[in-house]
Order: structure tokens, then C-alpha cells, then sequence
């Protein structure tokens, strides 16, 4: 059985979701202390550096959200991942896309609220909020053609962006087109997704 590490509503919540969409048995553990945002001692002797998903698969630990989903779509044979071609491509660039380009720069904004004050945090979040409505028009505009991002079927690339966009509400000024809504929407009302939104008490506001 797997094992997942997770802090509620983060990245991790991309692999909680994929484990249920998969239908795999797996425990899933709560890295950070309760009530609080700081891990915990246990978590940081799996994990110096600190950060989800990390999972633990046979004795294995295996750390990086895009990794981790690779391996469990590499094991599990899903519509999720295709198996070949310019399908699967895609797909993978579109992961990439959620996990290298957009969830950095929402990073950016999150190091602006916690880490910066006065009139730099204000510059440097309008940046970060400048940006992060670029990548989203982008992915807007590419769903003006297809339902999911890679084409009429959902992937593990709709899984990532819609985990990350429920980060929007911490900020102001990110707005999602229509194309983006009604993608949040179908892929937020899946029962693989509302059963990890439910397990990690995390309400989805992004598609409203």
C-alpha cells in the first residue's frame, strides 16, 4: 500500500487526487503539525528539505510531485497518461507546464506574502499576479479548442492546473477566463477529486 505525505489544498493534492482516480489502497499522512503549517520532526527525517507530495512506495521514498505522478501512471495504466505519440506528448508538456511554470510562479506571489513587506511586497506581487494571468489566458485560450487541455479527454495535466488554481483566492486580481472555469469545474465535481478535497478539509472555491 502507498503512503502519501501531504499538507492540505498544496501540490500534494494533485497525487491524492490521482490515487483515488487510479482506485489504488494508500494511507494518507498529514505532513505538518496540527493546526499548524509546519512540518512535523517525522516528516522532515523523510523529507530535510521539506516539501509535498513525497510518497513511499515498497520501502521506496519518492519525492517530486511530476515524478511521482510519472511512476504511479507508469504502474497503473490510465487514460490519464496516453501510452504514446503526440498524446502523450502533450500531455507531458502540459504537466510540465503546471508544475515548472505555473506553480513557480505562484510561488513567487506566496514568497511576497510571507516573506517581503511595504511597498516591495506590492511590486513584486502585482508582478507575480501579472504573470500568473499570462500562463492563465494562455491555457484559456487553449481550451477554447478542446474540452481538457490536451483534447475531449481529461489527463493528469487537468488534475495539476486545477489543484493550483484554488491558490488564486489568496491573491488579488487573478481571474480565470470562461474556457478555464468550466474546465475547473468538471475536473473539481469528480468524485476522485471531492473525495481528497473532503480527506484534506479543503473547500474548492476556484471554479465559482
Amino acid at each position: 500500500m502507498y503512503k502519501l505525505y501531504y499538507s492540505p489544498g498544496a501540490c500534494s493534492m494533485a497525487i491524492h487526487v490521482l490515487l483515488n482516480e487510479l482506485g489504488q489502497k494508500y494511507e494518507a499522512v498529514n505532513a505538518n503539525a496540527p493546526g499548524t503549517k509546519t512540518r512535523t520532526p517525522e516528516f522532515l527525517k523523510i523529507s530535510p528539505r521539506g516539501t509535498v507530495p513525497v510518497l513511499e512506495d515498497d520501502g521506496h521514498v519518492i519525492k517530486e510531485g511530476a515524478a511521482i505522478m510519472l511512476h504511479l501512471l507508469n504502474k497503473h495504466k490510465s487514460a490519464l497518461l496516453p501510452e504514446s505519440g503526440f498524446e502523450r506528448a502533450e500531455t507531458l508538456e502540459w504537466l510540465m507546464f503546471g508544475n515548472s511554470t505555473l506553480h513557480p510562479a505562484y510561488a513567487r506571489g506566496f514568497g511576497a506574502l510571507y516573506k517581503i513587506t511595504g511597498d516591495a511586497q506590492k511590486q513584486v506581487l502585482a508582478l507575480a499576479v501579472d504573470q500568473i494571468n499570462t500562463l492563465w489566458k494562455e491555457v484559456d485560450a487553449k481550451l477554447a479548442k478542446s474540452e481538457y487541455v490536451t483534447g475531449k479527454n481529461i489527463t493528469v495535466a487537468d488534475i495539476l492546473l486545477t489543484v493550483i488554481a484554488n491558490w488564486s483566492g489568496n491573491f488579488e486580481g487573478i481571474v480565470f477566463g470562461e474556457n478555464t472555469k468550466r474546465l475547473l469545474r468538471a475536473v473539481s465535481s469528480r468524485p476522485a477529486y471531492q473525495k481528497a478535497l473532503q480527506a484534506e478539509n479543503v473547500e474548492y472555491k476556484a471554479a465559482a
